[in-house]
């Protein structure tokens, strides 16, 4: 007998599936978007637009493991809404890792000059004469400078 068990996790997400419980397929960014029905249960694209039926003029969806109909979006399986947590789980998969952080409390230091690439070279505004704390200029002497 199969362990009653047979979820995957993704992630780290209890009880969340990397894969198509009808199809057994992995998810993926492709063909297998795992499409969440309004009931809560997640399957493939694929298998999802198979599951698509016509009933009294109108299309519906029903779910295979507790029979509950989701209507088919006007624009088809494809606007359904995805199972964000597995998506992003397969999304990370897919990405490059950032680097990790230097052991060792070691730091990095930026260059001098960063620029936006959005928004090109940040603007340098000057140092105000006073003093930031608010206390009036007490600190700072005539001449603009703090005092020793």
């Amino acid at each position: 007998m199969l362990p009653t068990d047979s979820t995957q996790a993704v992630g780290g997400a209890a009880g969340t599936r990397s894969d198509c419980t009808i199809c057994y397929s992995a998810y993926d960014l492709a063909r297998h978007l795992p499409r969440r029905l309004y009931c809560g249960h997640t399957f493939c694209q694929t298998c999802v637009r198979q599951l698509d039926t016509l009933v009294h003029q109108q299309r519906w969806i029903p779910c295979p493991q507790c029979r509950q109909s989701t209507p088919t979006p006007r624009g088809g399986v494809a606007m359904l809404d995805l199972d964000l947590a597995a998506f992003l789980a397969v999304k990370a998969e897919r990405e490059p890792q950032p680097p990790t952080p230097l052991k060792g409390g070691a730091t990095t230091q930026q260059p001098a000059a960063l620029s936006c690439p959005t928004l090109g070279p940040q603007p340098h505004f000057p140092s105000s004469p006073r003093c930031c704390w608010g206390c009036g200029g007490l600190c700072w002497d005539s001449w603009g400078h703090p005092e020793a």
